[in-house]
C-alpha cells in the first residue's frame, strides 16, 4: 500500500457565469501502486475557497462565444488561462499559508457533443502554469469522450470517496446531474438545465438570478411549457447520458424567452420541471433502494424555492434530502477538480466507465510542468 499526501487548487468555471471558484484542498491518497494503481482509501480537508465573480465583459465573452470565429475561440482559451493565473494568484496572497503543488483547471466549456466525439473546455492551462510556476492539469474529460464515452459527470468520483455517507448525489449547478451506488458500482446521468435556465429567465426580469426562488414562488404552472419540456427526447434516453450548454438553450431557454406568460409563471414552471426530472432520474438509477438518503450541493440549493418542491417530490419516493455545510454546497465541485488532479498525479484512474459508458476507466487530464 502506498500512501501519498499533497495539496491543490481546484479551479471550476460552472455553466451558469457566475465566476471562478477556487478551492485549497488538502488529501490523503492511500492506494495499491501495481499493477494498475486502485484507490483504497481518501482523507481530505478543505483548507481555504474563494469565489471570483466574472465580469460583465469576460461573461459576455464567454456567453457568445459559440458564434464567434475560430481566432476569437482561440483567443479566449489563451487569454482565459492569463485570467485565471491573476486570480489564482491574488487568491494565494488572500490564503498565504496555503502552499498548492498543483492547480486541477477544468476550464470553461465551450462544447461538448460526445457523440462527435467532441468537448472542449477552455483556459489555457500552458500559460497558467507558465504565469504561476505550479504544475497544472487541465483538458479532464477528452479522454473519456475520445474512449467513446460522455466525458460526464465527473462528480461520482468525488461523490463516492469524499461524501460516503451518502445514497444519492444530486448536484444543482448551470446542469443538474446526479450519482448513485448500484451494485458496487457508481452511475450517473446529467439531469437537465437547471441555474443556466432560472438564470435566464431571471435576467428578464432584470436580475442576475432568482433570489431565493422568490419569483418563481409568485408564478403559476405553465402546463404547456411544462409538457413541451418533459417530452423532449433526452429524458426518454437510457443511461448514461449528458447534456451540452447549446442544448441547454435551444431546448429549454429559447422555448421559455417565448413564451407570452410572465417570467415568474416561466420560472414557477422551470422549477417544476427541475424537481420533476429530478424524480424520474432518482427511481431511474435507485429503484430498489430503501429510504436513500441523498446529498445536494451546488448554487441550485440556495434556491429555496426549488429546494422545497425536489423535497415534496422525493418525500413521495422516501427519499431523504440533506444539504451540508454552506462551503460544501459552494464550493463542491471545485473540490472535485483537486481531486480529480490529485490522482491524476499518480496515474490512478479518474474518469469511471461505469458512470460515462466508455470503453474502459481512464486517467484523464493534461499535465504542463510549472516552475
Amino acid at each position: 500500500m502506498k500512501r501519498v499526501q499533497c495539496s491543490g487548487l481546484g479551479l471550476m468555471s460552472g455553466s451558469s457565469l457566475d465566476g471562478l471558484d477556487i478551492a485549497g484542498v488538502h488529501f490523503t491518497l492511500e492506494f495499491e501502486p501495481t499493477p494498475t494503481p486502485t484507490l483504497r482509501r481518501v482523507g481530505w480537508s478543505l483548507a481555504c475557497a474563494q469565489t471570483f465573480s466574472y465580469t460583465e465583459t469576460w461573461r459576455n465573452r464567454l456567453k457568445y462565444l459559440e458564434g464567434q470565429t475560430a481566432f476569437e475561440l482561440a483567443k479566449t482559451h489563451v487569454y482565459l488561462g492569463h485570467y485565471f493565473a491573476i486570480l489564482v494568484k491574488d487568491f494565494l496572497k488572500s490564503h498565504p499559508s496555503f502552499q498548492p503543488e498543483f492547480i486541477a483547471s477544468h476550464g470553461h466549456t465551450v462544447f461538448h457533443e460526445p457523440e462527435r466525439h467532441l468537448t472542449l473546455q477552455i483556459g489555457d492551462g500552458a500559460a497558467l502554469a507558465a504565469q504561476t510556476k505550479i504544475t497544472v492539469i487541465d483538458d479532464f474529460r477528452s479522454q473519456d469522450v475520445a474512449l467513446d464515452g460522455q466525458g460526464a459527470p465527473l462528480a461520482p468520483l468525488a461523490d463516492v470517496w469524499l461524501w460516503p455517507d451518502y445514497d444519492l448525489w444530486l448536484n444543482l449547478g448551470g446542469i443538474a446531474n446526479l450519482s448513485a451506488r448500484s451494485d458496487g458500482n457508481v452511475i450517473a446521468c446529467d439531469i437537465t438545465g437547471c441555474n443556466q435556465l432560472l438564470n435566464a429567465l431571471a435576467e428578464e426580469e432584470g436580475h442576475p438570478y432568482d433570489a431565493d426562488g422568490q419569483l418563481a414562488a409568485q408564478g403559476s404552472l405553465l402546463e404547456d411549457l411544462l409538457q413541451s419540456w418533459n417530452r423532449l427526447s433526452f429524458f426518454a434516453k437510457p443511461f448514461p447520458k449528458s447534456l451540452s450548454n447549446r442544448w441547454v438553450q435551444k431546448e429549454l431557454i429559447l422555448p421559455a424567452i417565448r413564451h407570452s406568460a410572465s417570467n415568474a409563471d416561466k420560472l414557477r414552471t422551470a422549477c417544476e420541471h427541475i424537481a420533476r426530472q429530478i424524480r424520474r432520474s432518482v427511481e431511474a438509477l435507485a429503484p430498489q433502494r430503501q429510504h436513500p438518503r441523498l446529498l445536494l450541493t451546488g448554487g441550485g440549493a440556495k434556491n429555496g424555492f426549488l429546494v422545497e418542491r425536489i423535497r415534496e417530490e422525493l418525500k413521495e419516493v422516501g427519499t431523504e434530502v440533506c444539504l451540508p455545510d454552506e462551503r460544501i454546497v459552494d464550493f463542491k465541485e471545485a473540490i472535485l477538480m483537486a481531486f480529480m488532479g490529485a490522482l491524476r498525479l499518480q496515474n490512478i484512474p479518474n474518469c469511471l466507465k461505469s458512470v460515462t459508458g466508455a470503453k474502459r476507466d481512464s486517467v484523464g487530464g493534461a499535465v504542463h510542468l510549472g516552475g
